[in-house]
């Protein structure tokens, strides 16, 4: 009888949440206002343009205020939170959280009505509405929920290649950390593999187009470094195995690259090979 109006309770909450997240508007006025909390100092912009190897800068004041309404005890970063390669970044894992929550609770139809805002805010021009988006996408690929590999198919798939072939450097740090985020093992040791790791990576090793500048290659490999860098070798399954090797063979068939820019996304890929290979050695 108490599981019956347990459930019979979360449903009705479900369906009433529901109904809000579809009301035409609301995600956009949602994410519209998160974007305001994200503050962008010139530090920010400069750190983001200037390379992958600037200190990691965190913006105390704007992370207080978010710790103030969102009080979530951290599970992420799995991996050290000093540890950057990607300049300094304004992405807030609690707004990812959030909105992997609101997914989880209500399924398809609160995806379906995120998607056209998501798909608005990723391709903006304000680095601040980028920001939320990233951390929104992250929410919605670490969200595990039912028919996400459907939806991974239906567009999915084409916002995650549409981040990567953009133009824009100014966000590479969120993104990159939105990458981080969706390939962060679940669980309180983060021993299960979230539903989309695998296609997440798999796009990430798709060859870009012949045609790309360098920035976007760049970006490419900025991408896979964040995600390598919060798998631990321990956990990966033999396909990470594999894709690893491949991605090593690659890296060796392009070491001549003119670009300065790639050829410091290699090193750091080096460096997290390097140090994955040592700690698999030593345990």
């Amino acid at each position: 009888m108490l599981e019956d109006l347990q459930t019979n309770a979360k449903s009705s909450l479900e369906g009433a949440l529901s109904e809000i997240f579809q009301e035409e508007g609301f995600f956009n006025e949602t994410l519209n206002s998160l974007s305001h909390v994200h503050v962008i100092t010139d530090i920010d912009s400069t750190s983001s343009r200037g390379g992958h190897g600037n200190s990691f800068i965190q913006n105390l004041a704007d992370k207080s205020i978010t710790r103030f309404y969102f009080d979530f005890s951290s599970s992420w970063p799995r991996t050290p939170s000093w540890i950057s390669l990607f300049g300094s970044d304004t992405f807030y894992s609690n707004f990812a959280r959030i909105f992997k929550r609101l997914i989880q609770e209500c399924g398809l139809p609160v995806l379906q009505a995120l998607k056209g805002t998501l798909e608005e805010f990723a391709n903006a021009k304000e680095r601040s509405k980028q920001c939320v988006a990233a951390e929104a996408f992250a929410g919605v690929l670490h969200s595990d929920i039912n028919g996400l590999l459907g939806a991974w198919d239906n567009w999915i798939i084409v916002q995650l290649q549409t981040v990567i072939l953009s133009q824009s450097v100014e966000s590479i740090p969120e993104w990159a950390a939105c990458i981080r985020y969706s390939v962060t093992g679940k669980g309180k040791h983060g021993t299960r593999v979230p539903v989309l790791r695998k296609q997440i990576l798999d796009c990430l090793m798709t060859p870009l187009p012949p045609a790309v500048n360098t920035t976007v290659v760049a970006k490419r490999y900025t991408f896979l470094s964040a995600a390598l860098i919060e798998i631990s070798p321990q956990k990966m399954p033999v396909a990470e195995i594999k894709l690893h090797n491949r991605l090593m063979n690659e890296l060796l068939d392009n070491m001549c690259h003119s670009s300065a820019q790639v050829s410091m996304s290699f090193s750091f890929i080096f460096l997290i090979e390097a140090g994955m290979f040592c700690h698999s050695y030593e345990s």
